[in-house]
């Protein structure tokens, strides 16, 4: 698990106390969200080190929409 994800659990934790005015562990938030709710946290992909965005937009105007 890398440090981003062990802050957005940190995060809930602190939602959860000021909202629902519920104190709950770190372990017990990321066993709830993860395997009793089957969450996983979003992250985006990650960018090609030759990714071309001028190439990109070229595609996409010149591709049909279907």
């Amino acid at each position: 698990m890398t440090h981003r994800d062990s802050c957005i659990y940190e995060e809930i934790r602190t939602w959860l106390k000021a909202v629902e005015g519920v104190e709950a562990s770190y372990k017990v938030v990321h066993d709830t969200v993860r395997y009793q709710m089957k969450a996983k946290l979003k992250v985006p992909r990650a960018v090609g080190v030759k990714h071309q965005p001028k190439a990109e937009e070229e595609f996409k105007k010149n591709s049909r929409n279907t």
